[in-house]
């Protein structure tokens, strides 16, 4: 799996109010004169702080000016801007230590209903991005409680799980949230429920996008949790929307080679004949599963030996399948390589 987190969307809110603001104050410094403005009215002093914060060199010299802002001007005309602005300066920031700090000023400075929101969502990526799981959900409960149907943050839970998921017991909380998110995070791209922030084609865009890698990283969790025919449907809706990624590919030959081995197992127990029909319909299945990963992991550099180790178990399941023959799988395999 890829370990990048969710594609940076987010800061297209943020953006907004940044271009907000900053389209509010060049109208403010030209709007002196003007003697019909609607709405309240921008103080001289109040416009010389925004002009600090717009001539700030840095982030940390906007946060600082941002912050003088918000203490000398609690309920100033502009503060929703200003924080907008701010928090889209955190959201570029690229190291995760200063993010964390940033973000962690940004919200003892910007405290009033609704602000700290602004900034969470970067803070969540950092934390996750930093391994700090702890921490992360912390903030993501906090977020969620009043956003409950934001699917970018239950895609960050979900995928961080999923990362993590060979490290950590099937009981630990990181794994407990991330199925809870897949699960929610599903509903909704299959709702097509778009946050309110997300422009439509944006939106689109990050849901080809994410849709199948949110059934892929369900499925690990599934895996992690012994829950393995849960996993296996989970697999199999990632690939019937990306059909050539093998690392779907070679979960689904795993899941149902283990599944041939334990009907084999039971048919040389008990010798009853329905159960060497089943044996054999599941034999048919891995070989399918087989074919496939086969023609994924072509050409591939990186999986040249894994396309080889499946190469040679194709040959074996299908030769017993076919009197000893291979000659039809060359055409099998064929089937499945991506055209064009």
């Amino acid at each position: 799996m890829e370990s990048t987190f969710v594609p940076k969307v987010r800061g297209l809110l943020v953006s907004l109010l940044a271009l907000v603001f900053m389209t509010a104050l060049t109208v403010a410094a030209n709007a002196q004169d003007q003697k019909k403005e609607q709405g309240p009215q921008l103080s001289g002093d109040e416009r010389n702080a925004l002009e600090k914060i717009v001539k700030a060199a840095n982030t940390e010299a906007k946060m600082k000016a941002a912050a003088d802002y918000a203490k000398k001007f609690p309920k100033g005309v502009k503060r929703l801007e200003v924080a907008g602005t701010i928090a889209n300066e955190i959201y570029r920031i690229q190291d995760n230590n200063q993010k964390i700090k940033m973000a962690q000023e940004f919200s003892n400075t910007f405290n009033q209903p609704g602000e700290p929101d602004l900034v969470r969502p970067s803070l969540i990526e950092a934390y996750f991005t930093a391994n700090k799981f702890d921490e992360a959900l912390n903030e993501s409960a906090k977020y969620l409680e009043k956003n409950p149907e934001d699917v970018t943050i239950h895609v960050q839970i979900t995928w961080a799980g999923a990362n993590q998921a060979q490290k950590m017991p099937p009981t630990s909380r990181l794994i407990q949230e991330a199925l809870k998110s897949g699960v929610k995070g599903v509903e909704l791209m299959e709702a097509d429920k778009k946050p309110s922030w997300m422009e439509d084609a944006k939106w689109k865009e990050y849901r080809n996008s994410w849709l199948w890698r949110l059934y892929q990283a369900q499925g690990i969790l599934q895996v992690i949790s012994n829950n393995k025919t849960a996993a296996k449907e989970s697999f199999e809706k990632a690939v019937g929307i990306e059909s050539y990624e093998p690392s779907i590919l070679l979960q689904l030959v795993n899941l149902s080679s283990e599944e041939y081995q334990t009907l084999a197992q039971q048919y040389q127990k008990e010798q009853k004949p329905e159960q060497m029909t089943k044996a054999l319909e599941k034999m048919d299945e891995v070989i399918d599963w087989l074919a496939r990963a086969v023609a994924a992991t072509e050409g591939n550099a990186q999986l040249k030996e894994a396309n080889a180790q499946l190469m040679e178990n194709l040959k074996q399941y299908y030769s017993f399948r076919n009197n000893g023959k291979t000659d039809g799988m060359a055409g099998l395999i064929d089937k499945y390589r991506k055209k064009g």
